[in-house]
């Protein structure tokens, strides 16, 4: 496995981080041409780090779960050019859960137009057809509605990038990505055949080109070896319905459980370690969670963080 992936290209030098950010702007890696830059953003310790809220819709607790984090004016700062990263990869309809809830989407796109973003750009590389299976979600028309740019790659959308990783060095990503000033990762909590789970850090297998099922040949490594080189400004994990069984395509309603909450923060271990237990899984069964936290990406135990639980009415 590892000798195919390398064969994508040579493991990058680690990049460090160049010294504290100013407050609100992303940390970009030093270094060359090739590298992704770091989104994640410095913020005052008064915030949350985490916040679940529970019981509204989809738009009220995307909105109250933003608040309890100090409100997405603290993530994005006028002028930002912002990805929204949702999971949109199968054609399938919102009330089957394979793919972001579109109310989730467009709040978030409302939120960021108000934090006076320049930009908000709605990006996914389906599995299925790009077009149909954004329409079939209900997220190209909420994202259209809302003021946002849908895009959807076509196969030359690609450049190759550095990542660094135990398994993958270099691998081609959705071109517009390093242009962005933040970057917000959206995904669905759903169950996955393979990985277990399915939620934030297994998200980043959609900004990717070339062959991704050779990365289902070691899934959690590659999981782990993403997780550690995206590093987004925000993660808001839609669980307002959840796959538990038959994921990730799912199809059956009967999977599907309604759970009408919404975590958000900015670790993206606790906040997967949070929807493992929501699917009912041990945390101990998915393996990329403990990895993810020996690589310092995060922690799993995701109580013991500056937490806050709301009402999303």
């Amino acid at each position: 496995m590892i000798t195919r992936l390398a064969g994508f290209g040579a493991v990058a030098a680690t990049a460090a981080s160049a010294g504290l950010a100013l407050y609100g702007r992303p940390r970009r890696r030093s270094g060359g041409v090739g590298e992704l830059p770091v989104f994640e953003v410095e913020r005052s310790d008064v915030y949350a780090q985490m916040a679940i809220a529970r019981g509204g819709t989809a738009s009220s607790n995307t909105q109250a779960a933003l608040e309890a984090l100090g409100g997405m004016g603290t993530f994005v700062t006028p002028g930002d050019r912002v990805l929204i990263k949702p999971n949109v990869a199968w054609k399938r309809i919102p009330q089957q859960a394979a793919t972001t809830n579109p109310d989730v989407v467009q709040e978030l796109i409302r939120l960021c137009r108000d934090a006076g973003a320049k930009e908000v750009v709605v990006f996914d590389s389906p599995c299925d057809p790009g077009v149909a299976t954004f329409r079939a979600s209900g997220i190209l028309r909420a994202s259209e509605a809302a003021g946002a740019r849908v895009a959807y790659p076509e196969k030359t959308d690609y450049v190759r990038v550095q990542f660094g990783g135990d398994l993958i060095g270099a691998w081609p990503v959705w071109k517009e990505l390093p242009d962005f000033d933040k970057v917000i990762n959206a995904p669905i909590v759903k169950h996955h055949v393979q990985s277990r789970v399915t939620c934030g850090m297994k998200n980043w297998y959609g900004i990717l080109g070339g062959d991704r099922g050779l990365l289902h040949q070691n899934i959690h490594g590659s999981i782990v070896d993403l997780a550690n080189a995206v590093r987004p400004t925000l993660t808001v994990m839609d669980a307002q319905r959840i796959l538990m069984r038959n994921g990730p395509t799912g199809g059956s309603l009967g999977d599907v459980k309604e759970l009408r909450a919404i975590a958000a923060g900015v670790d993206p271990v606790a906040l997967d370690t949070w929807a493992t237990v929501e699917l009912e899984a041990a945390v101990d069964d998915v393996p990329f969670l403990s990895m993810a936290e020996q690589k310092g990406i995060g922690t799993t135990h995701w109580m013991d963080l500056r937490l806050r639980e709301v009402t999303g009415v």
